[in-house]
């Protein structure tokens, strides 16, 4: 009795399954995207890396900012100005006061050189050595070694502006 129970169900599954429509359409995620007036695609964030400008002393370096929802907000906040930061030096990094907090997703993190974090929601950190502390990452300075962020910074206190600027 067993047997021909399973077998009934057995050959009702396969009869289902061997069904060409099914009873809904499958749903279909519609993605939206732009294009400019000559036919290219923008307007999806995802193509485009946020790049800050950072300067001191003359000089610009660029970072790429990291993909996670503090970077997101600091972006959001430089698109409306550029922000200048005094900068102190302790021998691994440069750090100052944003004027401002940010939302804090920090976890323990060993940075290393080009690394920017915020730390305490309200600084932010450009290392050029190495540290283990709760952070949250903001970006990564892009192709600087260790000795060309060193000598960026300086050694002591240096006004620094961070500005907004997109690349694709």
């Amino acid at each position: 009795m067993k047997a021909a129970i399973l077998t009934v169900l057995s050959c009702f599954v396969l009869s289902l399954s061997a069904c060409e429509k099914l009873p809904f359409p499958p749903v279909q995620e519609e993605k939206q995207e732009q294009s400019d007036d000559n036919g290219q695609q923008n307007g999806n964030e995802n193509t485009q890396s946020m790049t800050m400008n950072i300067t001191a002393g003359g000089n610009t370096i660029t970072a790429t900012l990291a993909d996670n929802a503090t970077a997101k907000a600091l972006a959001e906040k430089l698109k409306s100005g550029s922000v200048t930061v005094e900068m102190k030096a302790n021998g691994f990094e440069h750090y100052g006061p944003l004027g401002f907090s940010l939302e804090r997703h920090d976890g323990e993190v060993t940075a290393v050189s080009g690394d920017i974090m915020l730390y305490n929601g309200d600084n932010i950190c450009v290392f050029y050595g190495s540290n283990s502390w709760s952070y949250t990452p903001l970006g990564k300075v892009d192709g600087k070694t260790a000795d060309e962020l060193k000598a960026f910074f300086g050694t002591g206190t240096i006004s620094v502006t961070y500005s907004l600027s997109l690349k694709n």
